[in-house]
């Protein structure tokens, strides 16, 4: 089941003062004030896991602080991990504002009015990251297909992939949506992200261990474009088939070396290029855009992607699409039994 990572969102919530985590001033070389911005308060939710509010905006009417800006993991604030989770965006909003609401310091009192907004999910969201995890054998297997999947996948329309760290990005600058690829074993082992004392099960560890994660943030442009600005259209339903949709962008191939009677069977001007492709050269370097263009559209009806490289693939272990069409990994019964899913 996919999971929502991450929300950014104004909601209508009245509150008795403003919310703010201090200022950033600016001035110039005369000292003088150019600009200030408020910055977001930490709020820290279960297991010391935080989220990032401030005032948004202030009623005409009562002059009350009107509006929130929530910026942050609603699942991780709410349970303590992020190994899995919910993907009913609205659910974990509403659960979110109930946990926000019991900090009395924070002086956060909504409306009925303002609630009932809140649990049909009439607000604006400018950022949702959704994920899916798949299983392999362990973090190492992980770690080795995204090491693959650098030289032999491509995002349509994008080009391929950078890595940052262990984590393989696809569109990482997009002002739109972005992949990324990543061992969520690896990354509850790095600094900052580790888990609290509490939480460190050994069936949970060992769900991470194997987790192969697929993410996609879906930024403000593409959310109006997709009309999915609004908490509402986030149903579960609607995460699943956007983040289905997105992965399904993704080029790959496991196809490395065509049987001979197969190559005897590729027209004669597309042996070189093959021969050329199978021995690892980048073949963008090796014709002019609209002839690469045309070999590749060729050589795509025998199975190969000659966009994508070869460098690394004849030690690749894992198959690199089949994974994607395996099944998905699921939320296992012990974790509701356990009480980790919020």
């Amino acid at each position: 089941m996919p999971m929502i990572d991450w929300v950014t969102a104004v909601i209508p919530c009245t509150h008795k003062d403003l919310i703010v985590g201090g200022s950033i001033l600016c001035f110039d070389r005369d000292g003088n004030e150019e600009w200030s911005t408020e910055k977001a308060l930490s709020v820290v939710g279960s297991f010391d896991n935080r989220i990032q509010i401030k005032t948004h905006q202030q009623s005409f009417e009562t002059g009350k602080p009107s509006h929130l800006w929530i910026s942050g993991n609603p699942v991780k604030f709410l349970q303590g991990h992020n190994i899995f989770g919910s993907c009913d965006l609205v659910y974990l909003m509403s659960k979110l504002v109930d946990a926000m609401i019991l900090k009395g310091n924070l002086g956060i009192c909504p409306t009925d009015f303002e609630l009932a907004l809140i649990r049909q999910g009439k607000y604006v969201v400018t950022r949702v990251d959704v994920n899916q995890s798949y299983h392999l054998a362990n973090h190492v297997q992980v770690l080795s297909w995204i090491k693959a999947a650098a030289n032999s996948s491509r995002l349509r329309y994008r080009g391929r992939g950078q890595f940052s760290g262990d984590t393989l990005y696809h569109g990482k600058s997009s002002r739109r949506w972005a992949l990324k690829c990543y061992s969520k074993f690896l990354e509850i082992m790095a600094k900052g992200h580790k888990l609290p004392p509490e939480l460190l099960i050994p069936q949970l560890l060992d769900w991470a261990d194997k987790s192969l994660r697929i993410e996609a943030v879906i930024r403000s442009m593409e959310l109006k474009r997709r009309g999915l600005d609004f908490a509402s259209a986030w149903t579960p339903e609607a995460a699943k088939l956007l983040l289905q949709e997105l992965i399904g962008h993704l080029e790959m191939t496991d196809s490395f070396i065509l049987p001979d009677e197969v190559v005897e069977l590729l027209p004669t001007r597309l042996k070189p290029v093959y021969s050329l492709w199978i021995s690892g050269h980048d073949m963008h370097t090796q014709y002019s855009r609209p002839t690469f263009y045309r070999h590749r559209a060729a050589l795509l009806k025998y199975g190969i992607d000659i966009a994508i490289t070869q460098e690394s693939l004849k030690s690749n272990v894992v198959p690199l699409i089949q994974i994607l069409r395996a099944v998905p990994a699921e939320i296992p019964d012990w974790a509701y039994e356990l009480k980790l899913v919020v």
